[in-house]
Protein backbone atom coordinates (compact mmCIF):
# COMPACT_ATOMS: atom_id res chain seq x y z
CA UNK A 1 0.00 0.00 0.00
CA UNK A 2 2.53 2.36 -1.20
CA UNK A 3 2.35 5.72 -3.11
CA UNK A 4 4.37 6.63 -6.25
CA UNK A 5 8.34 5.70 -6.16
CA UNK A 6 7.35 3.80 -2.80
CA UNK A 7 6.75 6.39 -0.53
CA UNK A 8 4.31 5.98 1.80
CA UNK A 9 0.26 6.21 1.39
CA UNK A 10 -0.57 9.44 3.35
CA UNK A 11 -3.34 8.96 5.83
CA UNK A 12 -6.46 9.80 4.56
CA UNK A 13 -8.03 13.08 5.98
CA UNK A 14 -11.73 13.75 6.26
CA UNK A 15 -13.29 17.26 6.35
CA UNK A 16 -12.51 19.15 9.61
CA UNK A 17 -15.50 18.17 12.25
CA UNK A 18 -16.09 19.23 16.08
CA UNK A 19 -16.27 16.29 17.99
CA UNK A 20 -17.20 16.81 21.53
CA UNK A 21 -17.90 13.18 22.77
CA UNK A 22 -15.41 11.60 24.10
CA UNK A 23 -13.20 8.50 23.12
CA UNK A 24 -10.62 5.75 24.08
CA UNK A 25 -8.35 4.64 21.55
CA UNK A 26 -6.30 2.22 23.03
CA UNK A 27 -3.51 0.54 21.19
CA UNK A 28 -1.62 -2.71 23.03
CA UNK A 29 0.40 -5.36 21.99
CA UNK A 30 4.03 -6.89 23.56
CA UNK A 31 6.92 -4.71 23.93
CA UNK A 32 8.27 -3.66 20.98
CA UNK A 33 4.94 -4.23 18.37
CA UNK A 34 5.27 -0.09 17.57
CA UNK A 35 2.44 0.82 19.87
CA UNK A 36 4.09 4.19 20.53
CA UNK A 37 4.82 5.16 16.69
CA UNK A 38 1.15 3.94 15.04
CA UNK A 39 -0.47 5.52 18.61
CA UNK A 40 1.32 8.82 17.67
CA UNK A 41 0.03 8.68 13.59
CA UNK A 42 -3.14 8.37 14.88
CA UNK A 43 -3.35 11.02 17.53
CA UNK A 44 -2.24 13.22 15.09
CA UNK A 45 -5.02 12.04 12.32
CA UNK A 46 -7.49 12.60 15.42
CA UNK A 47 -5.98 15.75 15.71
CA UNK A 48 -6.40 16.97 12.05
CA UNK A 49 -10.11 16.14 12.54
CA UNK A 50 -10.79 19.15 14.70
CA UNK A 51 -11.08 16.55 17.58
CA UNK A 52 -9.69 17.24 21.43
CA UNK A 53 -6.89 14.75 21.67
CA UNK A 54 -4.61 13.34 24.34
CA UNK A 55 -1.99 11.22 23.58
CA UNK A 56 -0.77 8.87 26.61
CA UNK A 57 2.29 6.39 26.27
CA UNK A 58 2.61 3.00 29.15
CA UNK A 59 6.20 4.22 28.79
CA UNK A 60 5.99 7.90 30.04
CA UNK A 61 3.20 7.15 32.17
CA UNK A 62 4.98 4.40 34.63
CA UNK A 63 8.40 7.21 34.74
CA UNK A 64 5.21 9.96 35.33
CA UNK A 65 4.23 7.80 38.55
CA UNK A 66 7.87 6.57 39.21
CA UNK A 67 8.20 4.51 42.25
CA UNK A 68 4.78 3.97 43.39
CA UNK A 69 4.40 0.48 41.25
CA UNK A 70 6.14 -2.34 40.98
CA UNK A 71 7.04 -5.31 38.15
CA UNK A 72 4.97 -8.10 39.62
CA UNK A 73 1.00 -9.10 38.77
CA UNK A 74 -0.46 -7.30 41.34
CA UNK A 75 1.26 -3.97 40.82
CA UNK A 76 1.13 -4.01 36.94
CA UNK A 77 -2.78 -5.13 36.88
CA UNK A 78 -3.45 -1.85 39.27
CA UNK A 79 -0.80 0.36 37.20
CA UNK A 80 -2.90 -0.94 34.09
CA UNK A 81 -6.22 0.56 36.04
CA UNK A 82 -4.73 3.45 36.92
CA UNK A 83 -3.94 4.14 33.46
CA UNK A 84 -7.72 3.64 31.97
CA UNK A 85 -8.98 5.58 35.18
CA UNK A 86 -6.69 8.28 33.90
CA UNK A 87 -8.08 7.70 30.17
CA UNK A 88 -11.83 8.12 31.89
CA UNK A 89 -11.45 11.26 33.45
CA UNK A 90 -9.87 12.74 30.29
CA UNK A 91 -12.34 11.36 27.94
CA UNK A 92 -15.50 12.06 30.09
CA UNK A 93 -14.12 15.38 29.28
CA UNK A 94 -14.51 15.33 25.34
CA UNK A 95 -11.21 14.14 24.88
CA UNK A 96 -10.10 11.56 22.20
CA UNK A 97 -7.49 9.46 24.26
CA UNK A 98 -5.24 7.86 22.59
CA UNK A 99 -3.47 5.18 24.98
CA UNK A 100 0.10 3.26 23.83
CA UNK A 101 0.26 0.73 26.69
CA UNK A 102 0.62 -3.30 27.16
CA UNK A 103 -1.96 -3.19 30.22
CA UNK A 104 -3.18 -6.34 28.92
CA UNK A 105 -4.92 -8.04 31.96
CA UNK A 106 -8.01 -9.05 32.44
CA UNK A 107 -8.80 -7.09 35.53
CA UNK A 108 -7.96 -4.42 33.90
CA UNK A 109 -9.91 -5.04 30.57
CA UNK A 110 -12.80 -5.37 31.98
CA UNK A 111 -12.65 -2.30 34.63
CA UNK A 112 -12.07 -0.19 31.02
CA UNK A 113 -14.96 -2.04 29.34
CA UNK A 114 -17.75 -1.97 32.29
CA UNK A 115 -16.90 2.24 32.90
CA UNK A 116 -15.62 3.59 30.40
CA UNK A 117 -17.78 4.02 26.58
CA UNK A 118 -16.51 4.38 23.67
CA UNK A 119 -13.57 2.19 23.87
CA UNK A 120 -11.69 0.73 20.45
CA UNK A 121 -8.85 -1.72 22.04
CA UNK A 122 -6.58 -2.65 19.09
CA UNK A 123 -3.34 -5.01 19.54
CA UNK A 124 -0.96 -5.17 17.41
CA UNK A 125 0.09 -8.42 16.66
CA UNK A 126 4.09 -8.93 15.92
CA UNK A 127 5.90 -12.43 16.16
CA UNK A 128 8.22 -12.43 18.71
CA UNK A 129 11.52 -13.55 16.78
CA UNK A 130 10.69 -9.89 15.26
CA UNK A 131 9.77 -8.20 18.53
CA UNK A 132 13.33 -9.41 20.11
CA UNK A 133 14.78 -8.11 17.12
CA UNK A 134 13.74 -4.77 16.86
CA UNK A 135 13.88 -4.80 20.90
CA UNK A 136 17.51 -5.71 20.41
CA UNK A 137 18.70 -2.66 18.87
CA UNK A 138 16.98 -0.34 21.54
CA UNK A 139 15.38 -1.33 25.16
CA UNK A 140 16.71 -4.73 25.29
CA UNK A 141 13.68 -5.65 27.39
CA UNK A 142 13.30 -9.33 26.51
CA UNK A 143 17.14 -9.58 27.48
CA UNK A 144 15.53 -8.77 31.28
CA UNK A 145 12.04 -9.49 30.67
CA UNK A 146 11.96 -12.88 28.94
CA UNK A 147 8.76 -14.08 27.42
CA UNK A 148 6.26 -11.24 27.51
CA UNK A 149 3.29 -13.42 26.49
CA UNK A 150 3.58 -15.42 29.99
CA UNK A 151 3.65 -11.84 31.95
CA UNK A 152 0.40 -11.04 30.85
CA UNK A 153 -3.19 -12.19 30.00
CA UNK A 154 -3.21 -11.46 25.85
CA UNK A 155 -5.67 -9.27 24.22
CA UNK A 156 -9.33 -9.15 24.52
CA UNK A 157 -12.02 -11.02 22.14
CA UNK A 158 -13.30 -8.02 20.47
CA UNK A 159 -9.56 -6.30 19.98
CA UNK A 160 -8.95 -5.06 16.30
CA UNK A 161 -5.97 -7.54 15.67
CA UNK A 162 -3.81 -6.10 12.96
CA UNK A 163 -0.40 -7.64 11.44
CA UNK A 164 2.17 -5.34 12.19
CA UNK A 165 5.11 -6.43 10.70
CA UNK A 166 6.72 -7.42 7.29
CA UNK A 167 5.58 -5.11 4.88
CA UNK A 168 3.17 -3.03 7.14
CA UNK A 169 3.41 0.30 7.65
CA UNK A 170 3.06 2.67 10.52
CA UNK A 171 0.65 4.69 8.20
CA UNK A 172 -0.77 1.47 6.74
CA UNK A 173 -1.61 0.51 10.99
CA UNK A 174 -2.99 3.68 11.56
CA UNK A 175 -5.53 4.42 8.65
CA UNK A 176 -7.09 0.92 9.44
CA UNK A 177 -7.40 1.88 13.14
CA UNK A 178 -8.66 5.09 11.95
CA UNK A 179 -11.63 3.46 9.67
CA UNK A 180 -12.55 1.02 12.83
CA UNK A 181 -12.93 4.11 14.93
CA UNK A 182 -15.49 5.91 12.57
CA UNK A 183 -17.42 3.00 12.19
CA UNK A 184 -17.94 2.14 15.96
CA UNK A 185 -20.39 3.37 17.44
CA UNK A 186 -20.02 4.76 21.10
CA UNK A 187 -22.31 3.08 23.73
CA UNK A 188 -23.26 3.77 27.24
CA UNK A 189 -21.07 2.22 29.93
CA UNK A 190 -22.69 -0.34 32.62
CA UNK A 191 -20.77 0.74 35.75
CA UNK A 192 -21.54 -2.65 36.88
CA UNK A 193 -25.30 -0.89 37.61
CA UNK A 194 -27.66 -3.80 36.52
CA UNK A 195 -25.71 -6.59 39.32
CA UNK A 196 -25.57 -3.89 41.82
CA UNK A 197 -28.97 -3.30 41.67
CA UNK A 198 -30.59 -6.58 41.55
CA UNK A 199 -28.49 -7.74 44.23
CA UNK A 200 -29.65 -4.40 46.39
CA UNK A 201 -33.43 -5.57 45.50
CA UNK A 202 -33.09 -9.14 45.83
CA UNK A 203 -32.51 -8.57 49.33
CA UNK A 204 -35.20 -6.48 50.06
CA UNK A 205 -33.49 -4.46 53.14
CA UNK A 206 -34.47 -0.77 51.94
CA UNK A 207 -37.00 1.89 53.42
CA UNK A 208 -40.69 1.01 53.32
CA UNK A 209 -41.32 4.71 54.40
CA UNK A 210 -42.28 7.01 51.94
CA UNK A 211 -39.58 9.79 51.30
CA UNK A 212 -39.75 12.98 52.67
CA UNK A 213 -39.37 13.76 48.72
CA UNK A 214 -42.46 11.71 48.14
CA UNK A 215 -44.82 13.74 51.01
CA UNK A 216 -43.83 17.39 49.92
CA UNK A 217 -45.09 16.45 46.10
CA UNK A 218 -48.14 14.96 47.60
CA UNK A 219 -48.81 18.12 49.43
CA UNK A 220 -48.86 20.02 45.73
CA UNK A 221 -50.33 17.77 43.78
CA UNK A 222 -53.83 18.43 42.38
CA UNK A 223 -56.51 15.56 43.60
CA UNK A 224 -56.57 12.27 41.69
CA UNK A 225 -53.77 13.47 39.58
CA UNK A 226 -51.92 10.90 37.10
CA UNK A 227 -48.72 10.04 38.33
CA UNK A 228 -45.48 8.49 36.69
CA UNK A 229 -42.72 7.36 38.74
CA UNK A 230 -39.32 7.05 37.28
CA UNK A 231 -37.16 4.82 39.62
CA UNK A 232 -39.76 3.73 41.68
CA UNK A 233 -37.25 1.06 43.49
CA UNK A 234 -39.55 -0.94 45.96
CA UNK A 235 -42.31 1.08 45.16
CA UNK A 236 -42.94 2.67 48.46
CA UNK A 237 -43.72 6.62 47.23
CA UNK A 238 -45.43 4.63 44.37
CA UNK A 239 -47.42 2.94 46.88
CA UNK A 240 -48.01 6.13 48.98
CA UNK A 241 -49.14 8.30 46.08
CA UNK A 242 -51.64 5.85 45.46
CA UNK A 243 -53.00 6.05 48.76
CA UNK A 244 -53.29 9.51 48.35
CA UNK A 245 -55.73 9.08 45.79
CA UNK A 246 -53.70 9.11 42.10
CA UNK A 247 -53.29 7.08 39.41
CA UNK A 248 -49.86 5.96 39.37
CA UNK A 249 -47.82 4.50 36.87
CA UNK A 250 -44.35 2.95 38.11
CA UNK A 251 -41.33 2.03 36.75
CA UNK A 252 -37.91 0.92 37.39
CA UNK A 253 -34.96 -0.31 35.11
CA UNK A 254 -34.17 -2.70 37.78
CA UNK A 255 -36.02 -6.18 37.25
CA UNK A 256 -35.61 -7.31 40.57
CA UNK A 257 -36.69 -3.64 41.76
CA UNK A 258 -40.32 -4.29 39.94
CA UNK A 259 -41.09 -7.84 41.06
CA UNK A 260 -40.07 -6.37 44.71
CA UNK A 261 -42.61 -3.58 44.11
CA UNK A 262 -45.54 -5.62 42.60
CA UNK A 263 -45.32 -7.96 45.39
CA UNK A 264 -45.16 -5.51 48.12
CA UNK A 265 -48.21 -3.60 46.85
CA UNK A 266 -50.29 -6.30 44.88
CA UNK A 267 -53.25 -5.34 46.96
CA UNK A 268 -53.21 -1.40 45.04
CA UNK A 269 -53.83 -0.49 41.61
CA UNK A 270 -50.30 0.84 40.58
CA UNK A 271 -49.24 0.07 36.90
CA UNK A 272 -45.82 -1.25 37.81
CA UNK A 273 -43.56 -1.96 34.56
CA UNK A 274 -39.95 -3.02 33.66
CA UNK A 275 -37.51 -0.51 31.83
CA UNK A 276 -35.61 2.89 31.36
CA UNK A 277 -38.41 5.57 30.39
CA UNK A 278 -37.19 6.05 27.15
CA UNK A 279 -37.78 1.91 26.30
CA UNK A 280 -41.13 2.48 28.14
CA UNK A 281 -42.38 5.63 27.05
CA UNK A 282 -43.76 4.06 23.36
CA UNK A 283 -46.42 1.76 25.33
CA UNK A 284 -47.77 4.92 27.95
CA UNK A 285 -50.26 7.35 26.94
CA UNK A 286 -49.18 10.84 27.33
CA UNK A 287 -50.93 13.40 29.03
CA UNK A 288 -49.44 12.78 32.83
CA UNK A 289 -49.93 15.81 35.10
CA UNK A 290 -47.03 14.73 37.12
CA UNK A 291 -43.61 12.85 36.44
CA UNK A 292 -41.51 11.97 39.98
CA UNK A 293 -38.27 10.93 40.19
CA UNK A 294 -36.12 10.87 43.28
CA UNK A 295 -32.34 10.14 43.26
CA UNK A 296 -32.98 8.43 39.73
CA UNK A 297 -30.60 11.24 37.84
CA UNK A 298 -27.22 10.62 39.71
CA UNK A 299 -27.42 6.76 39.25
CA UNK A 300 -27.04 7.22 35.02
CA UNK A 301 -24.93 8.53 32.69
CA UNK A 302 -25.33 12.08 31.11
CA UNK A 303 -26.29 10.30 28.60
CA UNK A 304 -29.04 8.27 29.86
CA UNK A 305 -30.20 11.55 31.75
CA UNK A 306 -31.04 13.61 28.42
CA UNK A 307 -32.79 10.43 26.93
CA UNK A 308 -35.05 10.32 30.03
CA UNK A 309 -35.60 14.34 30.04
CA UNK A 310 -36.64 14.01 26.04
CA UNK A 311 -39.08 10.90 27.05
CA UNK A 312 -40.46 13.00 30.38
CA UNK A 313 -41.23 16.32 28.65
CA UNK A 314 -42.89 14.03 25.96
CA UNK A 315 -45.00 12.45 28.28
CA UNK A 316 -46.26 15.46 30.43
CA UNK A 317 -49.20 17.35 29.72
CA UNK A 318 -49.54 21.22 28.96
CA UNK A 319 -49.01 23.01 32.49
CA UNK A 320 -48.02 19.43 33.96
CA UNK A 321 -44.77 18.96 36.25
CA UNK A 322 -41.49 17.44 36.81
CA UNK A 323 -40.37 17.02 40.13
CA UNK A 324 -36.76 15.60 40.67
CA UNK A 325 -34.23 15.11 43.72
CA UNK A 326 -30.92 13.75 43.30
CA UNK A 327 -27.61 13.84 44.87
CA UNK A 328 -25.29 17.25 44.55
CA UNK A 329 -22.06 17.22 43.15
CA UNK A 330 -21.29 19.33 46.61
CA UNK A 331 -22.57 16.10 48.79
CA UNK A 332 -19.63 14.87 50.55
CA UNK A 333 -19.72 11.41 49.15
CA UNK A 334 -18.78 13.23 45.78
CA UNK A 335 -15.21 13.25 47.18
CA UNK A 336 -15.37 9.43 47.55
CA UNK A 337 -14.36 5.87 45.59
CA UNK A 338 -12.85 5.40 42.33
CA UNK A 339 -13.04 8.79 40.14
CA UNK A 340 -14.65 8.15 36.68
CA UNK A 341 -14.90 11.44 35.78
CA UNK A 342 -15.03 14.89 37.51
CA UNK A 343 -18.87 14.16 38.52
CA UNK A 344 -18.67 10.19 38.42
CA UNK A 345 -17.53 8.07 41.24
CA UNK A 346 -18.09 4.29 42.38
CA UNK A 347 -18.19 4.30 46.00
CA UNK A 348 -19.90 0.70 46.64
CA UNK A 349 -21.42 1.79 42.85
CA UNK A 350 -21.97 4.18 40.13
CA UNK A 351 -23.28 7.68 41.01
CA UNK A 352 -22.53 10.48 38.84
CA UNK A 353 -23.18 13.80 41.06
CA UNK A 354 -25.08 17.19 39.62
CA UNK A 355 -24.44 20.02 39.20
CA UNK A 356 -27.77 22.16 39.61
CA UNK A 357 -27.17 25.17 37.59
CA UNK A 358 -26.15 22.28 34.48
CA UNK A 359 -29.18 20.66 35.46
CA UNK A 360 -31.52 23.46 35.14
CA UNK A 361 -29.98 24.16 31.89
CA UNK A 362 -30.84 21.23 30.56
CA UNK A 363 -34.20 21.04 31.94
CA UNK A 364 -35.34 24.72 30.62
CA UNK A 365 -33.46 24.15 27.15
CA UNK A 366 -36.68 21.83 26.69
CA UNK A 367 -38.95 24.34 27.14
CA UNK A 368 -39.62 23.68 31.56
CA UNK A 369 -40.33 26.50 33.68
CA UNK A 370 -38.21 26.37 36.94
CA UNK A 371 -40.90 26.92 39.33
CA UNK A 372 -38.90 26.39 42.65
CA UNK A 373 -35.09 24.74 43.03
CA UNK A 374 -33.43 24.29 46.52
CA UNK A 375 -29.87 22.74 47.03
CA UNK A 376 -29.43 21.30 50.52
CA UNK A 377 -28.48 18.64 53.13
CA UNK A 378 -30.96 18.19 55.76
CA UNK A 379 -33.82 17.17 53.01
CA UNK A 380 -33.27 13.71 52.71
CA UNK A 381 -31.56 12.14 55.66
CA UNK A 382 -31.60 8.24 55.90
CA UNK A 383 -29.69 6.99 59.27
CA UNK A 384 -26.65 8.22 59.42
CA UNK A 385 -26.57 9.60 55.98
CA UNK A 386 -27.48 13.53 55.15
CA UNK A 387 -26.53 13.76 51.49
CA UNK A 388 -26.49 17.34 49.60
CA UNK A 389 -29.59 17.14 47.51
CA UNK A 390 -31.20 19.16 44.63
CA UNK A 391 -34.84 19.49 44.55
CA UNK A 392 -36.70 21.09 41.35
CA UNK A 393 -39.93 21.69 40.01
CA UNK A 394 -40.87 22.30 36.78
CA UNK A 395 -43.55 23.01 34.96
CA UNK A 396 -44.45 22.74 30.95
Amino acid sequence: MNGPAGTPTPIATHPPEKQGEGRVVWITGYSSAGKTTVGRLVEAELRRRHHSTVFLDGDDLRSIFSGRWGYDRADRVELARVYFRLCSHLASQGHVVVIAAVALYQEAREWLRENVPGVLEVFLDVPEAERRLRDSAGKNVYAKAGDMSVMYDGPGETALHLENHGDATPEVMAQRILAAFDAQSTSTASYGRQAHWGDYYSKAKVPIEPSPFAREVASQLPADSRLLEVGCGNGRDSAFFWSEGHRVVALDASEAAVQLAGTAHGETSIDFRHGPLPTVAPELKAGFDAIYSRFVLHAMPLREEEELLDAACALLREGGRLYVECRSINDPMARLGEVISPTERIHGHYRRFIVKDDLLERLTSRGLTIESEVESSGLATHGNDDPVVIRIVARK
